[in-house]
């Protein structure tokens, strides 16, 4: 595993996070990273939504719509990000088949630059679509993604028992043979 970079090895779901905003020019420098990533027709669909800390109102509505387990360790985040992709081609106006494919490589690129960044991510799509939606005043060009938990690392010990069992446990993956076939 030499091979692989660091920031891919080390990058999991935490949930111990510490409670302190991200300053903006590391939020600028995490986007900068995510907008790198190739895309279909290089339409570039994504779209990044950030509740930070600092506005305790935007960042109280987006938890405020995540599943009650996600908020209970979500609450401590310095910020929420919710995810969304343009449905459509801005060239043609038909369907973009591949808009999601294409966030989720924008934030593939995102999660290893917070992770090289010293920060730590969660993934959820634990969330009510409405009401993130209405959060972010989002149109229904734009399918939701997911929202991703971001922030410095925090004490297991804030944790609920099960959370801090989760936080503490392996990182399972699927063994390559599972996932890769070589043609």
């Amino acid at each position: 595993m030499n091979e692989i970079l660091q920031s891919i090895q080390q990058r999991r779901s935490a949930m111990a996070f510490s409670p302190e905003p991200i300053p903006n020019e590391h939020l600028i420098q995490l986007f900068r990273a995510a907008i790198l990533a190739p895309s279909a027709y290089n339409e570039q669909p994504w779209m990044f939504y950030v509740a930070n800390r600092e506005n305790a109102t935007a960042f109280e509505n987006v938890l405020s719509a995540l599943a009650p387990a996600n908020q209970e360790w979500a609450k401590s985040a310095g910020a929420l990000v919710v995810t969304a992709a343009r449905k459509n081609y801005t060239r043609t106006g038909e369907s973009n088949y591949y808009a999601l494919h294409d966030l989720g490589m924008a934030t593939a690129m995102f999660l290893v630059q917070a992770q090289s960044m010293g920060y730590v991510t969660h993934m959820m799509g634990g969330f009510d679509h409405i009401s993130i939606r209405r959060a972010i005043k989002l149109d229904d060009g734009y399918q939701i993604g997911a929202v991703i938990a971001l922030g410095k690392p925090g004490s297991i010990e804030n944790l609920n028992p099960q959370n801090k069992q989760r936080e503490l446990s392996p990182r399972i993956r699927l063994d390559l043979e599972k996932v890769l076939r070589v043609l």
